[in-house]
């Protein structure tokens, strides 16, 4: 199933492409991509929420343990890890999540460069910038409207995640966050960011934090994971007891020691497999939700669902950012898929190998004891053997003595 989720999501991803190219694509063209796109998320749907095994739905978020944002004003998505703290199975934990450091957009001429007393304020001189790359040409008479506008369609146009904003003065910043967001701008003239020499770089910081985790309220009890971040993503690390837990923050909720609790739950009981031979020996794990609204929420807050006709971010809008969620959901698929891969090669066949070998020991444990030592008894048999014909010989040569005597008398 997951397979065929994947294949699904191969082929959206070259119809946004494909929308994406409007320079040749025709309205006509890019309208049947839609259709195909919405088709292939409604079957996305249909095969997660109709897999089943046993009775049981297997991709529907049914199976074990799940995730549930409960303060959507301060997290945007949540997903289950490797691992839920020892007890959790059966019964709610609650999360915390502490802000250490908030993650930061790069940005560059906020608070310097030149100032506009107003948004009708012309640049004056000529000049063009290269921003990521880009060359963005401005006009002496450009008001900064003109300038703004300028800046964003070039971005837009080439696929660069940054934009222009006005605010007395020009600066740039990137749209999202991260250490992997990059400014680099060279301003010959120095008349928007007040670059020295012209050049100016900078680049955006991940988030940093942890969680803390209880099964009660009030946080009594309480157990700690510490995490890693990337862009406004925490996941927690793999030594903890939430090992590859991981949420993504509000911008709103983005500030230094910023702490929420029960801003998520972990709830449900997960798959458990019987691995031994006593009680206790048992391994659980649990499936993810994998409904086309929880494929690339990390990216679009419904999920593919966005790239539905009429969506945020459906292919007449925005067919950019629907490569984006799309590549986001193949990455929540693969993620999924590694899991289950790794439960099945090194804990249920590894375990399935390890109980083939103990049941051979106890074979040949049994064997030495129940089993007939064949030389031993053939060793037996070949003594009692000669034994008794020696002693038939024996009673033989006896009975001889009796009839030789009666024939003498006779």
């Amino acid at each position: 199933a997951l397979t065929e989720i994947h294949s699904l999501l191969d082929s959206m991803r070259s119809l946004a492409l494909h929308a994406a190219n409007t320079a040749t694509v025709t309205t006509e063209a890019i309208e049947a991509d839609q259709q195909q796109l919405d088709s292939a998320i409604e079957s996305i749907d249909r095969i997660a929420t109709t897999t089943a095994f046993a009775g049981k739905k297997l991709l529907d978020g049914s199976a074990g343990m799940r995730a549930q944002v409960t303060e959507s004003s301060k997290a945007q998505s949540v997903q289950l890890g490797y691992k839920v703290p020892e007890g959790a199975e059966g019964n709610v934990t609650y999360v915390k999540v502490i802000v250490e450091s908030p993650a930061e957009k790069a940005e560059l001429g906020k608070g310097s460069g030149a100032t506009f007393s107003a948004a009708s304020s012309t640049l004056g001189s000529a000049t063009t910038l290269i921003i990521n790359g880009i060359e963005v040409t401005l006009a002496s008479s450009d008001t900064v409207n003109d300038i703004v506008q300028k800046i964003n369609n070039a971005m837009v146009e080439n696929n660069v995640g940054v934009r222009a904003v006005w605010s007395s003065n020009i600066y740039l910043e990137t749209t999202g966050y991260g250490s992997d967001q990059k400014i680099d701008i060279y301003d010959p003239d120095n008349v928007i960011i007040g670059a020295t020499g012209g050049r100016a770089y900078d680049e955006g910081a991940d988030i940093s934090g942890k969680f803390i985790w209880s099964g009660v309220v009030g946080w009594s009890g309480t157990g700690s994971a510490a995490a890693t971040g990337e862009g406004l993503t925490l996941k927690a690390n793999d030594e903890t007891d939430l090992a590859g837990f991981t949420l993504t923050v509000t911008e709103s909720f983005n500030s230094t020691g910023a702490s929420a609790a029960n801003v998520a739950r972990i709830y449900g009981s997960p798959l458990t497999f019987q691995i031994g031979a006593n009680a206790g020996e048992v391994y659980k794990a649990s499936i993810g939700n994998l409904r086309a609204s929880n494929l690339g929420a990390s990216v679009a807050p419904n999920g593919l669902n966005d790239l539905k006709t009429g969506g945020t971010y459906d292919l007449f809008t925005n067919p950019q950012k629907a490569v984006e969620v799309i590549d986001q959901a193949i990455k929540d698929v693969s993620a999924e898929r590694a899991k289950l891969g790794a439960i099945q090669a090194n804990v249920l066949e590894s375990n399935q190998r390890n109980l083939n070998v103990t049941r051979e020991n106890l074979q040949a444990s049994e064997s030495q004891i129940r089993d007939v030592d064949m030389a031993k008894e053939m060793m037996e048999f070949t003594r009692n053997s000669v034994l008794t014909q020696a002693a038939m010989a024996m009673l033989a040569q006896a009975n001889t003595l009796p009839n030789m005597v009666l024939t003498l008398l006779r």
